[in-house]
């Protein structure tokens, strides 16, 4: 073999200029936000949002240990679909919720005969209880953040085409009771959903963390990527860097950082399995195909125009309204017409 394959080294935080504009903008909203706020950070899959969540919380609180302190100030709960046959479940939400904000009594710690016990009343605690259970524990907790990673699957949830608004709805009333603020993350089928809930219009803030765009300026960071991971794979002799297969790279990641280096990571395996350096020939070789860069992109361009109509909406609906009323003539003080009054009723004009 060429050499060992060491995954790890694709885990380097890249401090690139569409990272560094979204965790800015995240920060400074997060910073200034009330209790009872909701932020939607939103962008395309893979694109680093997960890993943005846990550097926010370290800007905003540093090294928090809570077995020194017993407190949370950040919670994190992913909204993965638990549910039968796929689906979204609000009670399997609520229980990670539990787990994650460590309740006593609603949460799993190990494989001793309490926690056997623990999950025995979890499966006959009503939701409600549990819900109440919840805001007690956010409380105690002393939590100021409720993230919520990966919200684009709450789309799955069982019901009508209310449903999915509805427990958008349920979470802002969660963060209102408990007096934190509530922070969606999520791919963009969360725009639509998080735009269309009534509780959340014109309540929202919204960051966007994007892909590079086929732009100069886009395609000038996207290079300054590329010489980056050039450093960390080997490379054949007819590459001096990726930057030389730019057009390649791009096109077969559609600008997303996420897609690049899943990208890389196999091709860097292929290549150390046939104990070869990369090369442009192998780049091709472990693209993805035609038809996933395609689903791909539709989803992404889907999802940036549901954006674009997302801020146009919530922009018009921010607009002051003034109450309609019927037109009034204008006319001056003191100059009465005569002829709108009937002969007779003039002051003079009875004797």
């Amino acid at each position: 073999m060429f050499g060992s394959f060491d995954s790890k080294k694709f885990d380097i935080a890249i401090s690139h200029r569409n990272w560094k504009r979204a965790i800015s903008e995240a920060f400074y909203i997060l910073s200034c936000a009330s209790p009872g706020d909701v932020i939607c950070i939103t962008g395309p899959s893979r694109a680093g949002k997960s890993s943005l969540i846990l550097k926010l919380i370290e800007m905003l609180f540093g090294n928090h240990c809570y077995e020194d302190t017993g407190t949370m100030p950040a919670v994190v709960v992913r909204a993965i679909n638990a549910g039968n046959n796929g689906a979204f479940s609000t009670k399997a939400f609520t229980l990670r919720a539990l787990e994650a904000v460590k309740h006593p009594l609603f949460s799993i710690q190990g494989e001793s005969l309490e926690d056997f016990l623990a999950m025995q009343k979890m499966d006959r605690s009503t939701e409600a209880t549990m819900r109440l259970a919840l805001e007690k524990a956010f409380e105690a907790r002393k939590t100021r953040f409720l993230f919520i990673d990966e919200a684009q699957h709450v789309k799955y949830v069982g019901g009508d085409v209310q449903a999915a608004f509805a427990v958008l709805d349920s979470w802002k009333c969660l963060a209102e009771a408990v007096g934190l603020v509530l922070v969606v993350v999520g791919a963009y089928p969360v725009v639509d959903i998080v735009a269309r809930s009534p509780h959340l219009v014109g309540r929202k803030h919204q960051i966007h963390f994007p892909r590079y765009q086929a732009t100069e300026k886009d395609i000038s960071s996207f290079a300054e990527l590329l010489a980056t991971y050039s450093d960390i794979v080997d490379l054949d002799d007819s590459m001096s860097s990726l930057v030389d297969a730019a057009e390649l790279m791009y096109e077969g990641s559609v600008g997303c950082i996420g897609l690049l280096k899943a990208w890389l990571k196999r091709a860097d395996a292929i290549a150390k399995i046939d104990g070869k350096p990369i090369d442009a020939g192998l780049l091709r070789e472990t693209r993805l195909t035609d038809l996933d860069l395609n689903s791909i992109k539709a989803e992404i361009l889907a999802g940036e125009r549901s954006l674009i109509k997302s801020s146009i909406s919530s922009a018009r609906s921010n607009e002051r309204k003034e109450p309609s009323s019927p037109p009034k003539k204008k006319s001056k003080p003191f100059q009465r017409k005569p002829t709108r009054e009937a002969a007779g009723n003039r002051v003079g004009s009875q004797k």
